[in-house]
């Protein structure tokens, strides 16, 4: 790779890989993983995720399916879908 064709490697780059059933953290800190992806929503009970945590429902396909936020807490999460307008 030459600093000419940089541009075109980092434009064809996949940062993060698919989703898949186990929830796949973005970012977590100290109070817990604050967001995440996959196919399937985190069980209510689940512990790690922080309280406001969303979660991306990959494959989720209407307004109330795609985006999940934990009103529970980081000992038990939670999630319910976020309401989204359109």
């Amino acid at each position: 790779m030459s600093e000419f064709t940089i541009q075109n490697e980092l434009h064809n780059m996949v940062p993060a890989p698919a989703g898949v059933a186990t929830p796949r953290v973005i970012f977590k800190s100290e109070d817990g993983i604050l967001q995440c992806y996959g196919t399937t929503v985190p069980s209510d009970g689940d512990v790690g995720y922080a309280p406001s945590c969303q979660f991306q429902k990959v494959d989720g396909s209407t307004l109330d399916t795609v985006l999940y936020v934990n009103i529970g807490t980081k000992a038990s999460a939670n999630f319910d879908a976020a309401l989204l307008a359109s």
